[in-house]
């Protein structure tokens, strides 16, 4: 069997690590999964990982039981299996994967951006190295040397579109630059790059050798997953963003709406868990004007009050609270947790994280992340905008980066280890800033922007933002079933 499994996959191309090899024998249904593998148009990978094995099979329990390194962004799937098995999953703790609190080392001067900008490209490189279509991909600097047939992947500098319609990108990587020609009709021709983006190119030298046409631009992507398979949880996610207490939009009467539901709805019975992506308070001095719009203008006092409505909640939910660019901490991504005399005013079943998070609630993997690089996304693409934040999060999981640009609207820390690239691929992808409720899905991954909780600003009348307020998104743990709950009225 594994011989005849092997060959198929080798007759199209495709390759196994040795592990994947492994998993997919264990698999009951190899030979669906390699159907699913084969038919996939979406299917770039010169080398599948066990990862892609995952997210081919249908059930975590395809996978054989006791694989303790399963993947990362599937870690535990053997021991999800086993306990869906044995029946329902007790409501646990939340387990806190990854997140810059704590772990932050950067000064600020050259090196850290050196080291900041090395690792983003080292890490988003050997992600696009599996792709067949990059097999042998060479350095830039090697690439020069060559006509025909060249495969390499670097950073992109700027990017342009002549006055013919075609686009030039300006790349680079460790070694030299070199320019990229997009030719007006071809396939990625309506794409847009972005400022320090990391692409894979395949193509070859025009005539006189001065410019690299595509014939490919290829980005790390996410792998297709077939979705949150039943796990046996019967736990609930609600997801609160963009609180924003102490301005004086901030709804009361709806906030007291959600309260009191959650204090007798049948179905509120089983939310377990709260994530708060960020914007807890409306803080002091983020936008100019801001001052007229407080109710409370001491940022402790906003705080303080916080506490208090999040005392309301019923004892039996954790809350996991991160910051946004509204909030106590600095300002540049990636975001620590808030500071311990502001967290010394809560309870102590919330858990605070940094902005973005990595969590493991009930054996789900949740990317949590506040959300301001929507406004580098929203510029520098010209078919999104802030009322389908979802389509700006696709974006960020094609790119495996929740924040490509730097110095746009967005400010990143020059930390020695990029923070915001995505390098474990999620259950759930959440993020908050735009205040609009949606749900959508992504190659598997469920996709929240998880509305707010103030009427609209003067400062957000003035750039023509409409706000959807009032509204929770849930996940049910087990199911991976997503709907939302108004409050608004």
């Amino acid at each position: 069997m594994k011989k005849r499994i092997l060959g198929r996959l080798g007759e199209v191309g495709i390759l196994l690590e040795p592990k994947a090899i492994d998993a997919l024998m264990r698999l009951p249904d190899a030979d669906e999964c390699v159907d699913r593998m084969v038919e996939d148009p979406g299917n770039r990978a010169l080398i599948l990982t066990e990862e892609d094995i995952v997210g081919y099979a249908r059930r975590d329990d395809d996978i054989i039981r006791g694989a303790d390194d399963v993947l990362p962004g599937v870690e535990g799937a053997a021991d999800k299996a086993a306990e869906q098995g044995a029946g329902r999953l007790k409501p646990g703790t939340v387990k806190v994967i990854k997140d810059i609190t704590g772990n932050s080392t950067c000064v600020g001067n050259v090196i850290d951006f050196a080291k900041l900008f090395k690792d983003r490209y080292l890490t988003l490189r050997k992600m696009l190295s599996k792709r067949r279509e990059l097999a042998g991909q060479l350095p830039i600097a090697r690439v020069k040397k060559l006509e025909r047939d060249l495969r390499f992947v670097g950073i992109v500098n700027d990017s342009h579109t002549t006055k013919n319609g075609h686009t030039i990108i300006e790349m680079e990587d460790e070694t030299d630059k070199i320019m990229v020609l997009v030719m007006k009709g071809s396939a990625r021709m309506n794409e847009a790059f972005l400022k320090d983006e990391i692409l894979g190119v395949v193509g070859s030298f025009n005539r006189d050798g001065e410019l690299v046409v595509a014939k490919d631009v290829i980005r790390p992507d996410v792998p297709l997953s077939s979705g949150m398979a039943p796990n046996g949880s019967e736990s609930i996610v609600a997801f609160v963003s963009d609180i924003h207490l102490g301005s004086n939009t901030f709804l009361d009467k709806a906030w007291k709406r959600l309260v009191d539901w959650l204090g007798r709805d049948p179905v509120a019975k089983d939310i377990r868990y709260v994530v708060m992506p960020g914007d807890l308070v409306d803080g002091i001095g983020v936008y100019p004007g801001q001052e007229e719009e407080l109710r409370l203008d001491d940022l402790y006092g906003q705080y303080l009050a916080l506490s208090e409505a999040v005392k309301e909640l019923p004892d039996r939910i954790s809350i996991v609270a991160m910051p946004g660019n509204h909030d106590a901490v600095r300002l540049a991504e990636p975001q620590p947790a808030l500071p311990n005399d502001i967290r010394e005013m809560f309870d102590s079943n919330i858990e605070f994280v940094g902005n973005p998070c990595y969590l493991e609630i009930e054996g789900r993997v949740i990317l949590a992340y506040h959300g301001k690089s929507m406004d580098d996304f929203n510029s520098g693409v010209r078919r999104l905008n802030y009322t389908n934040p979802q389509e700006a999060m696709k974006e960020m999981l094609k790119r495996r980066h929740l924040a490509p640009v730097y110095g746009g609207k967005t400010p990143i820390a020059p930390e020695q280890k990029d923070y915001l690239v995505i390098d474990t691929v999620p259950d759930i992808f959440v993020t908050g800033h735009v205040h609009v409720c949606e749900l959508d899905e992504y190659r598997g991954i469920k996709l929240i922007n998880a509305s707010a909780w103030q009427s609209q600003t003067a400062f957000q009348r003035m750039h023509n933002q409409t706000p959807d307020p009032a509204k929770v998104p849930m996940v049910h743990l087990g199911t991976g079933e997503c709907w939302v709950e108004d409050f608004s009225g």
